[in-house]
């Protein structure tokens, strides 16, 4: 963006106080909308658990700790955040980057509209993530201008996301306008929005503003070929990924999702019967003066004085409502998945119903099972129907498509190879996962799952050597390290068992899993005090682990 300063600084001004530009930022590079001092307390009830929000020194940490009986701290962690999530017109999320680059999200956030702290979507439940969640390169995509990752890190979605240090800082202009190495050198062609058909003009805002559920269906899944990082506006949006839906008649044909603005504006009769777009009314690169700025973009078409466009409401409620059209038929709402969250509902309607702003629980989510319905035209329908029944929708189903699809890529036999293992097929699954790697021998998540399944089925030596490609083709792979652990343990090969899980906590310091292997290795050799530190690591870390571990 400091490139296309020299030429536009005026925009570049403007677009500084825009929320996308305020996506993602260094937590010491924003101002201050949180308490840091005073009511920096938040009690989790389901989780009994507590959180504390500190600054200390110019660095900001967020805290973890239970009670006893007593009233002592006990089970007390904290991690330093590094990045803030959002523009804090709505919330924010805080974000921590291990030394090995993984890029791990904290439990509480701040919701700005309610001014306070609470816990982050997704983590108001007993057993939540807590300082585990690791953020994906899709997820991050839509957040923040696309990382400078090395070639090849983005090309699939399961792939493990590690970031570079040197993170881009909001959405830049890129995002909208294509590269613009060759514009800023010799002044060619760069992308231009307003130029584009209506439909390109959509998708160039829909790459980032349109989540056709909360639910896991799941949302959408990249093409075939296609990386994370490789939407160019410009392009057809269903050229880069598959979109998903509930099929009619679900009972979610009136969610309302915090990432719902394209979805629900393209229900609307507004735009059904226009050529309008999102910038019909935004302009991208300045914040609206105020919100009846928003009026004359409604009265270009609903012309006062015509019988069929003129508002109907007494005058006093105008009046009430501050003459502004938007309050009326583009309500503020609450989100079901983001449940602090009040945002505008872009589904136009004459009389929006119901008490819109009532306090929701969390929706904490049960599996859907059911069919999908393609949210855009897809030709390939068997196929890509088949990947995304088989994230859980209806496996058994996706797995029959998957079978049939010709030329299925690598992250395809991937996924059915995933498929195999969650139904107990496991030579089938070890087949897909040869596959995928014949697709591509650098995809170290295939070899590592292929590992996996190897060693569950007693194939020891296997196991042990995809394992070891698994590292060596990403060497921050955690898990591929206590994987292999567990392999050196068939054999009785303890020096290699502690190496290895060590090597996972020096990648990974939350590695419960890899601390509580070490726990056992260090109880069996009469160490009692390391083998307990390593527990009451693991309470800290997870309260929950032990439990889950089912010990």
């Amino acid at each position: 963006m400091e490139t296309c300063r020299s030429c536009h600084g005026e925009i570049y001004k403007t677009y500084q106080n825009v929320g996308m530009a305020k996506t993602f930022k260094r937590i010491d590079a924003v101002p201050l909308i949180e308490d840091w001092t005073k009511n920096n307390r938040f009690f989790h009830k389901p989780s009994n658990q507590y959180f504390e929000m500190t600054r200390q020194d110019g660095r900001f940490f967020q805290r973890r700790y239970q009670q006893d009986p007593s009233g002592r701290r006990r089970n007390e962690f904290e991690q330093e955040i590094h990045y803030i999530f959002g523009s804090g017109n709505k919330e924010r999320d805080y974000v921590h980057v291990s030394e090995a680059g993984e890029m791990i999200q904290f439990p509480v956030a701040w919701y700005s509209g309610e001014n306070k702290w609470g816990m982050a979507p997704g983590y108001d439940r007993a057993d939540h993530d807590g300082f585990t969640r690791s953020i994906n390169y899709r997820c991050f995509s839509c957040h923040n201008a696309y990382p400078k990752t090395p070639v090849g890190a983005d090309r699939h979605e399961s792939k493990l996301s590690i970031y570079p240090r040197d993170l881009p800082q909001g959405i830049d202009c890129e995002r909208c306008h294509g590269p613009g190495k060759t514009h800023a050198q010799s002044g060619g062609l760069i992308v231009n929005p307003a130029k584009l058909s209506r439909k390109l003009q959509m998708d160039v805002c829909m790459q980032c503003h349109l989540e056709t559920t909360g639910f896991a269906l799941p949302n959408s899944v990249l093409k075939d070929g296609r990386a994370v990082f490789s939407y160019r506006p410009g392009e057809p949006l269903e050229d880069y990924a598959v979109y998903f839906d509930f099929p009619k008649g679900a009972g979610h044909d009136n969610d309302f999702n915090i990432v719902h603005q394209a979805y629900r504006l393209r229900k609307s009769e507004c735009f059904a019967k226009s050529e309008m777009t999102c910038t019909t009314c935004h302009d991208p690169h300045r914040r609206p003066e105020s919100p009846l700025s928003f009026n004359s973009k409604c009265e270009s078409c609903h012309v006062s004085g015509s019988s069929s466009n003129v508002c109907v409401l007494p005058l006093s409620r105008r009046r009430s409502n501050g003459n502004n059209c938007a309050a009326c038929h583009m309500p503020q709402r609450r989100t079901y998945d983001a449940v602090h969250d009040i945002m505008t509902d872009h589904f136009i309607q004459r009389r929006p119903a119901g008490n819109l702003l009532a306090p929701r629980q969390d929706p904490n989510f049960k599996p859907y099972r059911g069919d999908l319905a393609f949210y855009l035209p897809e030709p390939n329908r068997d196929l890509y129907l088949g990947l995304g029944l088989v994230r859980g929708a209806d496996v058994a189903r996706g797995v029959g498509l998957l079978e049939r699809a010709l030329g299925l890529s690598a992250d395809g036999s991937m996924q059915l190879g995933l498929s195999y293992q969650t139904l107990g097929k496991r030579d089938l699954a070890i087949q897909s996962y040869r596959q995928a790697l014949a697709k591509d021998p650098d995809y170290a998540e295939a070899s590592y799952n292929l590992g996996l399944v190897l060693l569950q089925s007693g194939r020891v030596e296997e196991a042990t050597a995809a394992l070891e490609q698994a590292i060596l083709k990403q060497p921050a792979m955690a898990d591929a390290y206590v994987a292999l652990a567990s392999s050196k343990a068939q054999i009785g090969d303890w020096e290699l068992v502690r190496k290895y899980n060590l090597e996972a906590l020096r990648i990974r310091p939350t590695h419960v899993l890899a601390m509580y292997n070490l726990s056992i290795l260090e109880r069996q050799s009469g160490r009692v005090d390391r083998a307990n530190a390593y527990i009451e690591q693991i309470l800290k870390v997870d309260p929950t682990a032990l439990s889950r571990l089912g010990k």
